[in-house]
């Protein structure tokens, strides 16, 4: 039985504050007469109090006697009052129990509404006959609160926000029950395009894309969540100022992600920070049916690809097979860098480098961190026993065939934490020196550029925990894959050493130090970064996130 973000489907999460009040006072009466539910209830599972007036979606009693349990038209008769009605701050009431929907449920230009269930226990919403393709689908609206019910087997995607300010998504689940597969739908809780992102206490789980995600979007946070056996558990995608804390991430192929991806409306992203998370075991193999994701190894505790202005602090990162943290270029992706920018317009990424979008990252902060366990199995994604990153299978066993060496000469294990370093050599060279040329003024006021990289520009690792001890030893054949936890750089970054750049086509140094060495140097900063600031969230007039409602939570001030 699922239960709200703990019970037998992982570790429960530190417990997070209350969510947002529900819209209450001037909403109009329907479906039963706005008196209370039939069976007396008023409140969920997690302590949402109905307001006297909310309407309630009502099955008709003919439908009940016959024993049908498709509850469609009843939404969609229950929607049509609440629009009908011409009011806002309307809370909608769906009922107890399990029920079928057999096509997607659409809300546009909602204003003030709260669509709610009991429960995600309490309200099950079954779209395994549906012939639409999101089961739940909101647009265009203002200070929405969806929470309190479950989604199972939606075909597409399983509750869809786009284009709205103030998005408040708390106490839902979206669930591809059996065996993980691409035939599973792509995305669980999926905001885009919007403003005022706030997600808590929130499960997802079996999607073949990410299961809580946030893309193109501002003022994000994203906390008390369980993301388990997903393609992606969490991600940010090409969006600004977002905060994720106190979530669990178990199950999936990569715990937590931070990508910026070519060609979409909003260009890039940033100021990204990813705090007091647990990840572990993150080991379940890709099973994305396309898109990005496929190039995300198994094994991965949290990938940040291609986006720049990101801090990763005092997280657990626990037995996740290929790395606990990997920071990467999109030139692992795509390494013809020749074609990226032509200067006619008919470059491969020509048109979003235009925009701002940037194959680089700059200024990621990884500190205060504990590691435990990782890398004892590293590998590549594939899917259908074909390989989605040829580059990476090629990095392990370059790792693991012992033509990497640390910097005592000494053959090393797969790092815990593992950077390309191919893009700041490029930029310290000036290979892509002609690139600033055809980016937009306004995303160049945002820090956007391909110059070599000044210290504020630099990925550092620094104050970070081996959590491993001596009783590990029993777990594994390979102790010393848990003993050292290293750091691990792909490409030098120093294009003036001969041994990094050859002024054509340089080649992979693997190379590799113990984090927690007497006398480290890769990517040991001299200069420390700046901290990021706080994300916030402005709902309904009331500020959320840690310098608002969360002020006085212990992971606020770490």
């Amino acid at each position: 039985m699922l239960t709200a973000c703990n019970g037998d489907d992982g570790d429960q999460g530190p417990a997070g504050p209350a969510g947002p009040a529900g819209a209450d006072g001037a909403s109009p009466s329907a479906g039963n007469g706005g008196v209370a539910n039939p069976d007396g209830s008023n409140v969920t599972t997690s302590g949402y109090v109905f307001p006297a007036n909310a309407i309630y979606v009502e099955l008709p009693e003919a439908t009940v006697a016959a024993g049908e349990v498709d509850i469609t038209e009843a939404i969609q008769l229950a929607l049509f009052e609440v629009t009908d009605s011409g009011l806002s701050d309307v809370t909608l009431v769906l009922p107890k129990g399990e029920f079928l929907v057999h096509d997607t449920i659409m809300i546009d230009s909602a204003i003030g509404l709260t669509f709610t269930g009991y429960g995600i226990n309490e309200t099950k919403l079954d779209f395994t006959t549906s012939i639409g393709d999101d089961a739940i689908r909101f647009e265009g609206g203002t200070n929405i609160t969806i929470r309190d019910f479950s989604v199972y087997e939606a075909p597409k995607n399983g509750i869809k926000v786009t284009n709205s300010n103030g998005v408040h998504l708390a106490y839902t689940a979206t669930i591809w029950e059996g065996e993980l597969n691409d035939g599973n739908g792509a995305y669980g809780l999926y905001p885009l395009q919007s403003t005022n992102v706030l997600m808590e206490h929130n499960y997802a789980r079996g999607s073949a894309d990410a299961g809580i995600y946030v893309g193109q979007s501002t003022n994000i946070v994203v906390r008390d969540n369980i993301a388990k056996e997903n393609v992606a558990g969490i991600e940010i995608e090409n969006s600004f100022n977002a905060d994720v804390y106190n979530n669990l991430a178990v199950g999936n192929t990569g715990g937590i992600l931070i990508f910026d991806l070519p060609g979409l409306e909003q260009a890039y992203g940033g100021h990204v920070r990813v705090f007091n998370n647990q990840s572990y075991a993150n080991n379940s193999e890709n099973f994305a049916g396309g898109g990005a994701v496929g190039i995300v190894p198994p094994g991965t505790g949290a990938l940040i690809f291609g986006t720049s202005n990101v801090e990763v602090y005092n997280n657990e990162f626990t037995d996740n097979e290929t790395a606990a943290i990997e920071i990467a270029t999109y030139f692992m992706a795509d390494d013809d860098v020749a074609s990226y920018v032509v200067g006619d317009g008919s470059g491969t990424y020509e048109a979003t480098i235009a925009n701002g979008w940037s194959p680089l990252l700059k200024n990621v902060n990884v500190h205060s961190n504990t590691f435990a366990r990782n890398g004892g199995d590293a590998r590549g994604p594939s899917i259908g026993g074909q390989p989605t990153l040829p580059a990476f299978d090629q990095i392990v066993a370059g790792y693991e065939g012992g033509a990497a060496n640390d910097m005592s000469g000494v053959p090393t294990v797969f790092p815990n934490i593992l950077y390309d370093g191919i893009g700041e050599l490029l930029s310290n060279a000036g290979a892509l020196a002609g690139w600033d040329a055809i980016v937009a003024q306004s995303a160049k006021d945002d820090g956007v550029d391909h110059d070599p990289y000044a210290d504020a520009d630099k990925i550092c690792i620094g104050n970070n925990i081996n959590g491993n001890n001596i009783s590990d030893a029993a777990n594994t054949t390979n102790y010393l894959a848990y003993e050292n936890v290293n750091i691990g750089v792909v490409y030098g970054t120093d294009a003036a050493d001969a041994t990094n750049w050859n002024g054509a086509d340089p080649a992979a140094r693997l190379l590799s130090e113990r984090m927690d060495g007497p006398a480290r140097t890769l990517l040991d900063c001299d200069t420390e970064l700046t901290r990021l600031t706080p994300a916030e969230v402005t709902f309904r007039g009331k500020v959320y996130g840690c310098n608002g409602d969360d002020l006085a939570e212990p992971a606020c001030s770490l």
